[in-house]
């Protein structure tokens, strides 16, 4: 059994909106749509802030904001895509500042007899708020009526037009009347643009053409692509006069009309007149009067002249040459729609702008944006910009231009006229033009474009998007366990590779160089209460330093004469601490501790009082002080001090020998021993860190001990039960560094956010911890810093306090839904790390490694970094990491953008960067209508004759159905003068594309052409050969339609068909051959597949995961199906492993298997989860599933259940994956027992509630 969790989730931007959603108009909000997530922003003076989002059971495909009829706020009608197609109306509600979105009314759109509409599934609201039209299956709409904020009555609608391109409500006098333009590719394959009628009352389209637009059919020429479809814009009349006078000249400036949009050209069809539909009106009446003529010749003429009506093209009122690629999102500067900004495939952003002085148009470029899926104005020149393709941004628009003032804003192409911004002010033509009656005979207006100098846009925010990823690869660049993915992102402008790890982000402030041997570090206050730090104390192996920070910007090594402490010996501790007082009240003697000057430092000879001088910054010791060897007595000749720890009160001592030593500060500050205790083992180290940070005195000791890898719990809750053991534990290797600490915000045991742990750095680089409850130590678990010696310190990160462990490597250990959750940090061999809280630094960290001293900032303990190397127009599609090489191989595409319906020129290339610094090392670049379409990492060791890289690439010809010829290519990678250089060994011609790479041996590799699949021997040179290497081709397979994915697993060879489904193939050397050893025969349509070690994992392009397992029987092997669930994305790549060093528990019900990439940008891990525990979290989800529903009502199990493009089945449920973000909703809900016990005794989950937290919380710690 699996679980499929989210790491990463869609970032896609696909719509967005403004609207006012709360009864104050005057605010207002920007709704953005995700894949599967709505996010709300209140416009802020300072910027957006997100007040809520909500997951929404299905893909968005559109979301419109729903006026209501007497003003106040807005309702939000969102529409999911198949296979449950759905209309969903949201509410925000926001209670005690707490927001929320919540579901109302919905409908249903889905019919399994429907064939789905090709080319657009949206829908729209007319400009009341009375009326939806939902456009998903071809042939048909669906009606909605919205009544008092409710969804009211549906009705399907007919529609002659099959291949809808795009639909929108037309403005209309008309308050009851509701018409639709609509844009639609006719049988005889052109463009017409029409209008019908909405009938509410007959519960229909109406049969004819509504008048109010008058139809036309669209050039090819103006419009010869559909990819992506025109869009349309409906546009409110302009009144410049009297509204009711529409003769007089100084009347309407156009009656409203619809934009077209996507083509060479933007084109402004106008409505009709009054005139005009009562003409056109008489004209259908009679014409269906003919056609219902029982006279055939006169039925034949009707027909001649309806199809001639219908092929009619009407003169747009206004136009303008589009100089760029297609539209792709476009929004309204203000209400009337005279200023509209339009953005194209590749960021190109202008503004469209209705003429003042007639209906014509004016286009100012911008400039350059991220691809816009949407554009929303919000205020103030404010724009956001939502993309599928690059990062969604907030924009600010300007007046004049920024900068890069002498270049233009835009590239405007050859042929295409223009105007400079002077000609355009002083060409305004004064007075209003007359309306016509009749269309055809207004001259149409051909609009201008500005030639713009600069950039007219500054980019205020970026948020991250790491949509659509086509490849990925799991790298360990650092050597730190934590592997880093990188995603190879983005598309036309903005091509990226996205670097994404959970890892704190250490900002660097200050560093001390020249140091040797440090192995500790604390900073010191001038009194207990203090919040600045004066002093900051360092400990080597043989001395101790101690610096002042009595300048801002200066830090002072002091001389040992002035420092005050003890420098002539290592120290183990130093802290401020109180002063302890006596008050005596009616004959009862209470004490206290008030602030003071005084600090302890503890060393290798004793331990040592010091009080501050406030005057002179300096510290001075007060009292004898502490010294075994000096006391005189018996009872500590020949001590030495071997480890040391403190809390505000109590000073803990390991004296050689294996004892343990208790003291305190007296009534006239003297150390005085308050308890000791012999142990067998010498002591190693000691921790006596308060589970209350509020109180000055710890409750427990924990101590390690050397020989026996023994730490020993030992209570100081009452003098009588001072240094008695609790509870002990053995450890695989020498505990050096330990630490008791309460993750929780509890003080107490009956508290129920009471978390004590107890933590143990060992000696060969693991991290172990314990929860201590109830006298016990319970829930181990490990995790791994490399093979250093590990430590742990106490620390303040980001307003809380943490546990960071230093190793090989550093984490920071924090707790986050119910664990300690590890964040690394990027300082490796740390030894100890302390809060550091000076003038110059404030709230910082210094870091102690043993050479040098960091001072800096860790920012984000709990948030995900995403680093962006940015390829702009150069598109990574395929990747492959070389560890060895340190080293990507990046294959890029590069498409150089030109008008629409323009040849654009694709250009292939292999880019080499440096795993560290994602630098350029080399670029290699293909042949003319060459792409590169596969990439190999191969085990190189760098010499000149050693291939580190597999290109296949594939000949595009427009004129082939199918790739003809492409190449092998061997790189090589060569050093000289610290300059790295890519070779090319040898190249072999392929009769076909190579769609994908495997290795299977040092001088093996199987290689997927066209239907092939091919085996290639990597051969050294042999006599006679120009080449230093050679491919030759050992075997082939060919029993495919599609190969598309390759996969070796060490024994057999998983081969994907994208038009069938899944092979798995045995692999022989000598001699090589290639023999089926099983096979799954289904139509499967497979995009994505992996192993499993005993089977594949996979994806295919109905959004369904499945996996199937090798049965060997004594006959043959089969592959059988164990596994089918609807993820609802497409995934574009798996990739075998674990995205984090997780910690390792001894009951580890589940581990990490796969992690998988989607088209979206989600990042997931599909992890295995033993047999006896997916029995009960298979039950949960099912008793889950009768509880928690989806918005619009939608039911889980249906929606996991399998698909295919007519919808969801009846007769075959998910099986063999289980929904882990949704299990995980169980660790939050308000009434968990209830979802354990089921509707009847069958469905009762038989574990204890907190084995089931447990196991989703380990499940949690994965991902």
């Amino acid at each position: 059994m699996r679980v499929v969790g989210t790491f990463h989730p869609s970032s896609s931007v696909t719509h967005s909106l403004k609207c006012s959603l709360t009864p104050d108009s005057t605010l207002e909000h920007l709704v953005v749509a995700k894949t599967d997530r709505l996010e709300v922003y209140s416009l802020q003076p300072d910027g957006l802030k997100l007040e809520c989002s909500a997951d929404m059971w299905g893909r968005i495909v559109g979301v419109r904001a729903v006026p209501a009829r007497a003003g106040g706020e807005s309702k939000l009608l969102v529409m999911t895509d198949h296979p449950d197609a759905k209309l969903v109306l949201m509410s925000y509600l926001s209670d005690g500042g707490v927001a929320a979105l919540t579901s109302g009314s919905s409908h249903s759109l889905v019919d399994p007899a429907a064939r789905q509409a090709e080319f657009v599934t949206d829908f729209q609201v007319d400009p009341t708020g009375q009326v939806a039209v939902a456009s998903c299956y071809a042939g048909k709409l669906k009606v909605v009526k919205i009544e008092k904020d409710k969804l009211g009555q549906a009705f399907d609608v007919s529609l002659p037009e099959i291949n809808l391109l795009s639909f929108t409500f037309l403005y209309t006098d008309q308050e009851d009347r509701f018409t639709l333009a609509l844009l639609h590719y006719t049988h005889r394959r052109q463009l017409q643009l029409l209008s019908r009628d909405v009938l509410l009352d007959d519960l229909e389209l109406s049969a004819a053409h509504s008048n109010v637009l008058i139809t036309t059919q669209l050039s090819e020429r103006t419009f010869p692509s559909l990819e992506p479809p025109p869009l349309l814009v409906a546009i409110p009349r302009h009144l410049t006069g009297p509204e009711d006078d529409d003769e007089d000249e100084t009347g309407p400036a156009h009656r409203g009309g619809v934009l077209v949009l996507g083509g060479r050209k933007v084109a402004f069809f106008e409505n009709a007149s009054q005139y005009q539909q009562d003409t056109r009106k008489e004209k259908q009446r009679r014409l269906s009067k003919r056609l219902s003529s029982t006279v055939q010749s006169e039925v034949s003429k009707a027909k001649e002249k309806e199809k001639e009506r219908e092929t009619r093209k009407v003169k747009a009122r206004a136009t303008l040459k589009w100089p760029w690629t297609s539209v792709t999102a476009w929004c309204a500067v203000d209400k009337k729609c005279r200023r509209i900004l339009l953005g194209d495939a590749y960021g190109r952003l202008a503004m469209l702008a209705f003429n003042a002085e007639n209906v014509g148009f004016t286009l100012i470029p911008l400039g350059e944006t991220s691809s816009a899926t949407s554009l929303t104005y919000l205020s103030s020149q404010l724009l956001y910009v939502g993309s599928h393709f690059g990062d969604p941004q907030l924009l600010r628009i300007h007046s004049a231009p920024i900068a890069n003032a002498g270049t233009d804003t835009l590239p405007i192409p050859k042929g295409i006229a223009t105007v400079s911004p002077s000609d355009l002010a002083g060409g305004s033509n004064k007075g209003k033009g007359r309306m016509e009656d009749d269309t055809e005979d207004v001259p149409i207006k051909e609009g201008k474009i500005v030639r713009t100098k600069g950039t007219f846009l500054e980019v205020l925010q970026t948020y991250d998007n790491i949509a659509p990823i086509l490849d990925a690869a799991l790298a360990d660049i650092d050597g730190s366990g934590q592997p880093q993915v990188i995603t190879a992102s983005g598309a036309r402008n903005t091509g990226s590779l996205r670097v994404i790890r959970t890892e704190a982000d250490f900002q660097e402030q200050a560093r001390l160089d020249g140091m040797s041997g440090v192995t500790d570090i604390w900073p010191v206050r001038s009194r207990f209460h203090n919040a600045v730090h004066t002093h900051l104390v360092i400990s080597t192996v043989r001395e101790t330093l101690v610096f002042s920070f009595a300048g801002k910007e200066t830090i002072t090594h002091l001389d040992p004469l002035v420092a005050g402490f003890a420098t002539n010996v290592p120290t183990y501790v130093v802290g401020n601490i109180p002063r302890r007082q006596t008050t005596t009240n009616g004959g009862r003697t209470t004490s206290s501790y008030v602030d003071s000057p005084l600090a302890v430092q503890i060393t290798t000879e004793g331990v040592q009082l010091l009080e501050h001088d406030s005057t002179l910054n300096t510290f001075s010791t007060v009292g004898e002080g502490w010294y075994p060897k000096k006391s005189g007595d018996i009872k500590w000749a020949g001590k030495e001090v071997v480890a040391g720890a403190m809390s505000p009160s109590q000073f803990v001592v390991g004296l050689s020998g294996g004892r343990l030593v208790l003291l305190n500060l007296g009534t006239n500050d003297e150390l005085q021993v308050v308890k000791s205790r012999d142990f067998s083992d010498e002591i190693c180290a000691i921790s006596c860190t308060p589970f209350d940070p509020t109180k000055s005195y710890a409750t427990s000791i924990a101590v390690s001990f050397w020989g026996s890898n023994k730490i020993a719990i030992l209570s100081l809750d009452s003098p009588e039960s001072y240094l008695n053991p609790v509870c002990e534990v053995t450890l695989p290797a020498l505990p050096r560094s330990i630490l008791l600490h309460n993750f929780g915000t509890g003080a107490r045991a009956k508290e129920p956010d009471f978390r004590p742990h107890l933590l143990a750095g060992l000696a060969d680089g693991n991290i172990m911890t314990f929860a201590l409850r109830d006298g016990e130590l319970h829930d181990k678990k490990v995790s791994g810093l490399g093979n250093a010696p590990a430590s742990l310190s106490l620390c303040s990160v980001d307003g809380r306090t943490v546990v960071i462990a230093s190793g090989a490597r550093s984490n920071v250990l924090y707790w986050d839904r119910q664990r300690i959750r590890p964040s690394p940090v990027g300082v490796k061999y740390a030894v100890r790390a302390v809060t550091l809280n000076t003038a110059a630094f404030p709230s910082c960290l210094a870091i102690a490694t043993p050479s040098r001293l960091l001072i800096g900032n860790v920012r984000g303990v709990d948030k995900m970094q995403i680093r962006t190397i940015p390829l702009g127009m150069d598109n990574p599609r395929k990747m492959a990491y070389n560890a060895g090489q340190q080293v990507l191989g990046v294959a890029c595409t590069r498409t150089v953008p030109d008008r629409v319906g323009d040849l654009e020129a694709v250009t292939g290339s292999f880019k080499l960067l440096d795993a560290n610094s994602f630098k350029q090392v080399h670029h290699f670049q293909c042949d003319p209508e060459e792409e590169p379409s596969a990439v190999l990492a191969l085990p190189g060791d760098g010499s000149e004759s050693s291939p580190v890289f597999c290109l296949g690439t594939v000949v595009i010809r427009p004129e082939e159905r199918e790739p003809s010829s492409g190449r092998l290519l061997l790189f090589s990678l060569s050093s000289a003068d610290g300059v790295r250089t890519l070779n090319t060994l040898t190249m072999h011609k392929v009769k076909g594309c190579v769609y994908a790479l495997a290795l299977i041996s040092e001088n093996l590799i199987a290689a997927a052409i066209n239907t092939n699949v091919l085996l290639f021997e990597i051969r050294k040179r042999q006599a006679g050969d120009a080449e230093l290497l050679s491919l030759r081709k050992t075997a082939e397979w060919n029993h495919n339609h599609f190969v598309t994915n390759l996969v070796w697993d060490g024994q057999h060879l998983i081969v994907g068909d994208a038009i069938s489904s899944v092979s798995v193939l045995n692999v022989t050397q000598e001699p090589a051959k290639l023999e089926s050893a099983a096979r799954d025969y289904g139509p499967l349509w497979p995009v994505a597949v992996e192993s499993t070690g005993n089977g594949v994992i996979g994806a295919n392009s109905d959004c369904n995961l499945f996996s199937f397992s090798l049965q060997r029987g004594p006959q043959r092997t089969i592959l059988e199906k164990d596994g089918v669930y609807h993820i609802d994305e497409v995934i574009n790549k798996f990739i075998k492993g674990a995205l984090s060093s997780a910690d390792l528990a001894e009951d580890q019900a589940i581990k990490s298997s796969h992690v998988f990439f989607t088209s979206t940008g989600r990042i997931g891990v599909v992890l295995d989860i033993n047999d006896a525990m997916s029995l009960h979290m298979t039950a949960l989800q099912r008793n889950m599933a009768k509880v928690i529903v989806g918005p619009g009502g939608v039911n889980h199990t249906k929606r996991r259940a399998p698909a295919t493009p007519r919808g969801h089945t009846d007769a075959e449920a998910s099986y063999g994956f289980l929904d882990g973000d949704f299990l995980e909703t169980f660790l939050t809900h308000a009434d968990p027992q209830k979802l354990m016990e089921g509707d009847i005794e069958a469905e009762r989950i038989t574990l204890p509630l907190a084995t089931v937290k447990d196991v989703l919380v380990q499940m949690q710690s994965l991902h």
